[in-house]
């Protein structure tokens, strides 16, 4: 994701859920709705979608 656009290569680390599961688990467990990714570009993209952390979710 992130690393890929910044030209570097990291190992994945995390699963990582495509569409958001917000608790529904039969998405969650929908592996065609997981990809691998390094713990940095997890933790971004959470952010981004959930607002993680108290924060409010952005569009960027």
């Amino acid at each position: 994701m992130e690393c890929t656009k910044a030209g570097k290569v990291e190992a994945a680390t995390v699963v990582d859920h495509i569409v958001p599961h917000k608790g529904d688990k039969e998405l969650f467990w929908q592996r065609d709705n997981w990809q691998a990714l390094c713990k940095a570009c997890h933790d971004t993209k959470t952010v981004r979608e959930d607002g993680g952390f108290g924060n409010e979710r952005t569009n960027c």
